[in-house]
Parts: structure tokens; C-alpha cells; sequence
């Protein structure tokens, strides 16, 4: 990820071609080491979303140590033995080495529902808000054509955007009605929080750099850096504007949910000012695709509330 964020955003029908051509040259011989890397890779995040878990409920630092540990053995092993079989071209034991990589990811896929239960727990108001925010996130981030390494930046930040919110008073959490002047700057650290937590794991860094920046806004009025445009990274525009379509039409301890047609008219008007107009764009297309031809037309009278050209929809886009 750059800093602007132009090495994620590309042309989506030239990446699908690449992709494919790239799938058509995939044979035997480079397989196996992209599925040892994949592994080990694996071996990180479970013990990174483990340790998340041990924190949420409780535990001492020090189980943090026999997991990292564990894994690191795990992996030296594996790759040792994974290296021989390639060498020797034991088939049997080529495709052992590919049972054992899709055991690791579905206790990864485990692991990461055990997380989810506990940042639930902690804040139960938000209860499923990750996963739903990750799944429009990566829609729209498929939209506006982000390579499949973005993507998976992208999903990591969704997913745990809201780990930092463990520092966070729990009476701030869930208080029923708005939040005083010390509340309020205590919850606009979570993103901070967040990056502190998530920026200590190597292989989370340019996720944690997409949460520190998932509350910025496009005119540079947001939090906590004042980033402006093309400054916030891609991923966090995108992640914005799926983080507050899914806030608006979920119930809050403050006010009740405001339904799918307020809120994509919400992020539609704020195109420009809190939101970058290109992924305002490819979600006004995604909710019209959704949606009933109602979405359509109050997506056209929102646009011609907005300054001439801001949003590339044509008349085609809304029926």
C-alpha cells in the first residue's frame, strides 16, 4: 500500500485478466512453495488472533510467549519439511503438506469467530459489526478494482478496526445518550489504540495503518490526523464508507437503526466533504443493485444536490 493508496486502486478489468493469465501459469513445480509460504503466514495469524483472544478475556502476557513459540517451531518444521519432500518429489508427502495447510486455515477461519465472540462480549451493542463490515468492504473494494494484496489488507483492518476499543471506558461504550467533551476525546483514541496494538505484529502493519486512518475524512475535517484526500490511504476511504453505512442502519444505545435508503442518502450527500466521491460512486452502484428502484431515484436526487460531475453514475445506473 502506498501512501496515497495508488497501488491498490487499479483498472478491475485489467487485474481480472492478469489474474487469470497468472492462475493459467500456475503448475506443479511452483505450487508447493506458495503453499508453505501461505502456511506460515497462517501460523502467524493464528497465534496473532490467539493472543488477541487471551487479551480480550484476560490472560497474562506470558501465554503470548508459548504461542509464538509453538508457531515458530511449527513453521521451521514444516518449511524443513516440505523443502525435502519437494527435493526428493515424495507426492505423498506433497500432498500431506496441502491437507495439513487447509487444517491450519480452518482453525485460522475457528480462531477468528472465537475473536469476534469476545470483542462482541466487550461491546455487545456492535455485536456483529466486523463481519458485516468486512463483507461490504471487500465488495466495494472489488469495485474499485484493489489488488487481491490490498484486499487482504483490507479485510484485516475491517475485522479488527475496532480492537482498540478494549482501552476504552465500557460506561463510554454503552451509554445511552451523548457523549460529554473528556468522552468523546477518550473514544476518538481508539483508532490510535487500535494502530498501537495491531502495528506491533510484522505482518499487520499496513493493516493497522488503515485502522489509525478509518475515521479520517476526505476534506481533511476527521480523526485523529487530519489526513485530507488522497493522503488517507485507499483502503481506509473505502473502509470508511462501509464503516458508516453499517453504524447507520444498526441499532445504537443513542438511537435507532435509520434503515438502508436514509443511510445510502446520508453517504451520498457527504460525498466530497467526509467521503472520497469515487467510492461514494461504487457504492450508490452497489446499493442500486441491492435495493428496490426507489434507491435509484433518491440516489439521482442526491446527486443533483451535489456540485456538477462529482459522482460518474449515469442514468443507466439508476434502474
Amino acid at each position: 500500500m502506498s501512501e496515497n493508496g495508488h497501488g491498490c486502486i487499479g483498472d478491475a478489468e485489467g487485474f481480472e485478466q492478469r489474474a487469470q493469465l497468472s492462475a493459467r501459469r500456475v503448475n506443479s513445480s511452483n505450487v508447493l512453495p506458495q503453499k508453505v509460504s501461505r502456511w506460515i503466514w497462517l501460523v502467524g495469524v493464528v497465534t496473532t488472533v490467539a493472543s488477541m483472544s487471551a487479551l480480550l478475556m484476560g490472560q497474562e502476557p506470558s501465554v503470548f510467549n508459548y504461542l509464538a513459540t509453538f508457531a515458530l517451531l511449527g513453521s521451521i518444521g514444516l518449511l524443513a519439511f516440505v523443502s525435502a519432500s519437494r527435493a526428493l518429489n515424495f507426492s505423498a508427502r506433497y500432498e500431506e503438506s496441502v491437507l495439513y495447510v487447509e487444517k491450519v486455515e480452518r482453525s485460522y477461519r475457528s480462531l477468528r469467530q472465537v475473536v469476534t465472540r469476545a470483542m462482541d462480549l466487550r461491546d455487545n451493542v456492535t455485536g456483529g459489526h466486523s463481519d458485516r463490515v468486512v463483507e461490504l468492504s471487500l465488495e466495494l473494494g472489488r469495485r474499485m478494482g484493489l489488488t487481491e494484496e490490498c484486499l487482504h489488507h483490507l479485510e484485516w483492518a475491517a475485522f479488527l478496526h475496532d480492537i482498540g476499543k478494549v482501552r476504552v471506558d465500557e460506561d463510554i461504550l454503552t451509554k445511552p445518550g451523548p457523549l460529554d467533551a473528556a468522552e468523546w476525546s477518550e473514544m476518538q483514541q481508539h483508532p490510535y489504540f487500535s494502530y498501537s496494538i495491531l502495528g506491533q505484529v510484522e505482518y499487520l502493519r499496513e493493516a493497522a495503518e488503515i485502522v489509525y486512518s478509518h475515521h479520517e475524512r476526505y476534506d481533511g475535517m476527521g480523526y485523529p490526523r487530519s489526513l485530507e484526500g488522497t493522503a488517507i490511504p485507499a483502503e481506509a476511504r473505502i473502509f470508511s464508507v462501509a464503516d458508516a453505512y453499517d453504524a447507520m442502519i444498526s441499532e445504537r444505545p443513542y438511537r435507532r437503526p435509520l434503515g438502508h435508503d436514509r443511510a445510502v442518502r446520508e453517504i451520498v450527500s457527504h460525498a466530497g466533504t467526509q467521503f472520497d466521491p469515487q467510492i461514494v460512486t461504487a457504492f450508490a452502484r452497489w446499493a442500486i443493485s441491492t435495493g428496490d428502484d426507489s434507491v435509484g431515484r433518491m440516489v439521482k436526487d442526491e446527486m443533483e444536490r451535489l456540485p456538477a460531475g462529482l459522482l460518474q453514475l449515469d442514468r443507466a445506473g439508476w434502474s
